[in-house]
């Protein structure tokens, strides 16, 4: 959910609607959505709109104080409310007129899976998810009394409602295969006999998941199924010239002892491995995986554990896992970074203490001051000096942010309970040779 302030008020027009009694009940959409075969000339809608004054935000209408602006994902109540076909748009533009007396918004609408199988025929609707939406090129004028509280969404793929084309094809940015991933596909339908010899289809139990691994490095981030890595004979990139296979190189063979700081040591905000945990990926290295002890051994047992865990996905996954535990593994990994490169000392916390001391005591002064009217213009300078100085005290710090402890152990505990999917097979990254 995105957070609203009183910035919205600086300088920037906010339209409101007709003046009309606040109603408890939404407002249905009251124009459909339109479904023409191809690509349409101006219309007299489209003319009038122009003509209005261009709007930054407008107030929704319900319980609370919504404020809705342009670029927002959002919403908009219609009779497929409660299905998988609830109606979302993106706010392209708002305009209103004279006094604000009358609002409307182009929206472009992202498309589920069975809007877009009722217009292209060759699309697979299993490649989505129930709630999944694919962004349109179509667009409507809509009042702004159908609007709900604005949302944020991924969008792996856009659609081109007049070409009827999706681009790019899901599945065709991962794996070897290119099959699309589906995080919450429909159970196969098994079938059963009654005692009357009838045949009834119920829901047949979920295939086993094939695991997915996803390669967090800056110059890959790819997802690949774990029954891909075991049997693919092709579509590696970039292999050693002693590799005997591309199959085994595919198979991180070195210690298990050091699997974990491999891992840790492929970096998301870059394209080379860590250099902290390089060495790790060297054989003669088992010997030397107690050095977590040494380095890290002030943060969290929990953050530890889920920066050297893969980051993996698979249908009906548990919570964040049908869709992947990159946000998780990607942050506790910066964090251990952070650690090891500014790892401070034991008297940097009193010290930043001091210096959090000096600046509430100077801020009291320049209020009381103020306050007062005894400040001088004089001492504007002086302050200035002062957080200059404070600047270059702070450089001598290392991290400055501090992880919640318990929010890490609560993962901790869930990747232990994952422990026989995430100790699955150890594989290595085909393009960039890194641990996934």
């Amino acid at each position: 959910m995105l957070l609203y302030t009183s910035q919205l008020h600086l300088g920037m027009p906010l339209a409101s609607p007709t003046p009309k009694t606040r109603r408890r009940r939404p407002f249905l959409t009251l124009q459909a959505k339109k479904t023409a075969a191809g690509k349409q000339s101006e219309t007299r809608e489209d003319r009038m709109f122009k003509q209005m004054i261009p709007a930054h935000a407008f107030e929704g209408f319900g319980d609370g104080r919504v404020i809705f602006r342009k670029g927002d994902d959002v919403v908009l109540h219609s009779s497929h409310d409660e299905t998988d076909d609830v109606w979302v748009g993106r706010i392209l533009h708002i305009r209103t007129t004279q006094e604000y007396k009358e609002t409307v918004v182009e929206v472009q609408w992202y498309w589920s899976r069975n809007d877009i199988a009722k217009c292209a025929r060759n699309f697979d609707p299993s490649q989505c998810a129930p709630f999944e939406r694919l962004l349109s090129d179509h667009r409507n004028y809509v009042s702004p009394y159908s609007f709900e509280g604005p949302r944020d969404f991924f969008i792996r793929a856009r659609y081109q409602h007049h070409r009827r084309i999706i681009k790019p094809q899901l599945g065709a940015q991962t794996c070897f295969c290119q099959q699309a991933y589906n995080p919450f596909p429909t159970p196969a339908p098994s079938t059963t006999t009654d005692a009357g010899g009838g045949i009834e289809l119920i829901p047949g139990p979920p295939d086993t998941p094939d695991v997915m691994h996803f390669c967090p490095s800056s110059k890959c981030r790819t997802w690949y199924h774990r029954s891909c890595l075991l049997t693919k004979r092709h579509g590696h990139a970039a292999l050693p010239a002693e590799a005997p296979s591309p199959k085994e190189a595919s198979v991180d063979t070195l210690p298990a002892q050091t699997r974990g700081l491999r891992l840790l040591a492929v970096s998301p905000d870059d394209e080379v491995l860590f250099t902290t945990f390089e060495y790790f990926y060297e054989p003669e290295s088992h010997e030397e995986h107690t050095l977590t002890d040494t380095i890290v051994a002030h943060l969290p047992p929990g953050l530890c554990t889920v920066a050297q865990s893969p980051i993996i996905r698979y249908p009906h996954g548990r919570r964040e896992f049908a869709t992947g535990n990159v946000s998780d593994v990607v942050l506790a990994r910066r964090f251990v970074y952070d650690a090891v490169q500014h790892r401070g000392c034991a008297s940097d916390s009193p010290r930043f203490g001091a210096l959090v001391a000096r600046v509430l005591a100077a801020e009291t002064e320049q209020e009381r001051r103020l306050y007062t009217g005894t400040k001088s213009a004089d001492e504007d300078y002086v302050y200035v000096g002062f957080l200059e100085e404070l600047c270059v005290q702070l450089e001598e710090f290392g991290m400055l942010a501090s992880p919640r402890k318990a929010y890490w152990e609560e993962k901790s505990r869930l990747y232990a309970e994952m422990g026989e999917v995430l100790a699955g097979p150890a594989f290595l990254c085909p393009k960039c040779r890194g641990a996934i």
